[in-house]
């Protein structure tokens, strides 16, 4: 049941998506045209997953954008644009002080596994992934496959 009221979800908010977006422009002959269909493939469909993230204190944590730990969070170390970010399952943390919060990622940041629970989307013939509103496009990078953030829903 969980399973079908996150795919509906998804495709409620890939329904969304019918506004125009720079990643869904495609211009010919200096027009924009129209955009192609999506179709979603449901969760699971990706090369690697990361490691879900352990719960705390017994229970399942919901993480949010501001929320700020006093001890480093495990995951991997991703610099972009002069910033190091730990990356853990989707989520992203920054160094604030001694503390780290959850940080939104940006547009070009390059991960080395997809987050647990990720939804495939074809779009243009590209497959295309997307976990809690962040769109991945996969990449090969000195032969592995990693993952680049395209955008944002």
């Amino acid at each position: 049941m969980k399973k079908l009221l996150l795919s509906i979800a998804i495709l409620l908010v890939t329904a969304g998506l019918a506004a125009p977006s720079a990643m869904a422009r495609t211009v010919r002959g200096g027009a924009m045209s129209h955009r192609p269909s999506v179709e979603m493939l449901g969760p699971g469909h990706g090369p690697r997953v990361g490691k879900p993230m352990p719960p705390v204190g017994g229970r399942p944590v919901a993480m949010h954008y501001g929320m700020r730990f006093a001890s480093r969070p495990a995951g991997v170390v991703v610099n972009f644009g002069g910033v190091s970010f730990i990356y853990n399952n989707g989520v992203y943390y920054s160094s604030i002080g001694r503390e780290f919060e959850v940080v939104r990622p940006r547009v070009g940041m390059i991960v080395p596994s997809l987050p647990m629970g990720h939804s495939v989307m074809i779009r243009n013939g590209a497959k295309h992934y997307i976990h809690n509103g962040i769109i991945y496009s996969p990449m090969h990078r000195n032969g592995t496959v990693v993952f680049r953030i395209v955008g944002f829903i």
